[in-house]
């Protein structure tokens, strides 16, 4: 099943989901615990999913063979990139296939299981021959190089921004100039012990990691701002802003609420005196296309906050979640790459889910286009 021949392959359709493999004889699948199809055909086309709804097939084959595969519905027309790009994981007896939509102008994917950088493809798939024993978790990161446009002042923002550190590694000066691209698959054998769901808590931080931040705008005012000194924390009460959407009651009728809140922006001279202080609007940090059905809920997240004290890009960021009163979901966004940004995700009680991080890739992520981070993350389980 996990050989050349055999391998199931997932294609995206404008309304639906197709499935295709080599393997003659009979076959039996199965979406989501219901019986859709049992023939010879070397196709199923699924018309049900809806876009961005976390699907699971079982596939048993006349010769014994079984396969899952999981994946969701995209939008060709969406604005967030993963909501219009297909990823998808075959998981069998024998091993993992990830596959995905390629990426234009991406040369390389590199491959890490387990935190692990373990290859580097070309292709926009990895098999992985490594039976699994235990919840893995893969993450596949591109990079694309960006198109930096003549825009008036454009090129001497940039340049201010990589003056001002080139004393940083050549790897992170490649970064500046390209938009990141992030796959994440958590991958399970076997169907988790929690099997229904009744509220997810999504929480969202973008932070200043240095307790000091040299302003890069020579002539402000405010040469410097406070930062939040810390690392990466779900429980960290420094951060820009942070934003949190509950939903509750997802075996029933589910509600959708969301709480907001900014700290303190300060500016200092380069002696530490407070040159002014004030608190960012969150009022463009909001939900929409937010649909509620017994059971299933999605929405979109939009943030766009700026510093209270400058003129300077917002820090924005989209995210687009569908839910259901299961353990198993698919979150989508983009963000800009300045400052970090930590996304956590909890179901009920249950401990803190790790969605995404990303670190601030500096100043220069001023000169436009912004660079982005695309990211999504997809649940492999039952």
């Amino acid at each position: 099943m996990m050989n050349g021949e055999g391998l199931i392959q997932v294609r995206p359709l404008n309304e639906g989901i197709e499935l295709t493999w080599s393997l003659e004889g009979e076959v039996h699948v199965v979406r989501n615990g219901t019986d859709v199809y049992e023939g010879t055909e070397h196709h199923y086309v699924d018309l049900e999913t809806k876009v961005g709804e976390q699907v699971a097939y079982q596939l048993t084959f006349a010769s014994g063979e079984e396969a899952s595969v999981y994946t969701a519905a995209v939008n060709p027309t969406d604005d967030v990139y993963w909501n219009r790009h297909m990823t998808a994981a075959v998981v069998t007896d024998t091993g993992t296939y990830l596959q995905w939509d390629p990426i234009s102008d991406v040369d390389s994917y590199a491959i890490y299981r387990q935190g692990r950088r373990v290859a580097e493809v070309s292709g926009s798939g990895y098999i992985d021959d490594t039976p699994l024993q235990e919840q893995t978790f893969y993450e596949v990161r591109a990079l694309r190089p960006m198109k930096r446009t003549g825009k008036p002042g454009a090129h001497l923002i940039d340049f201010v921004g990589k003056a001002m550190t080139l004393g940083k590694e050549h790897t992170l000066s490649t970064r500046r100039d390209s938009e990141l691209y992030v796959m994440y698959f958590m991958v399970s054998p076997s169907t988790p012990e929690i099997t229904e769901v009744s509220d997810v808590q999504l929480r969202v931080q973008p932070f200043i990691k240095p307790p000091i931040l040299k302003n890069p705008n020579l002539f402000s005012p405010h040469p410097y701002f406070e930062g939040d000194d810390r690392s990466y924390n779900v429980y960290a009460e420094n951060y820009r802003t942070r934003t949190e959407v509950m939903v509750e009651q997802l075996n029933d009728v589910p509600l959708v609420s969301i709480k907001k809140d900014a700290n303190v922006t300060r500016g200092y001279t380069k002696h530490h005196k407070l040159t002014g202080e004030d608190v960012a609007s969150v009022d463009q940090v909001y939900l929409e296309d937010v649909s509620i059905e017994p059971g299933e809920v999605t929405y979109r997240l939009k943030h766009s906050v700026g510093n209270p004290l400058v003129i300077a890009p917002d820090i924005k960021y989209t995210i687009v979640a569908h839910l259901k009163n299961r353990p198993t979901f698919k979150l989508s966004g983009e963000h800009t790459q300045s400052p970090h940004h930590e996304i956590y995700l909890r179901m009920g009680e249950a401990p803190w889910i790790t969605i995404h991080r990303a670190d601030d890739l500096g100043v220069s992520f001023m000169a436009q286009p912004l660079p982005y981070c695309h990211w999504t993350y997809l649940t492999c389980m039952q």
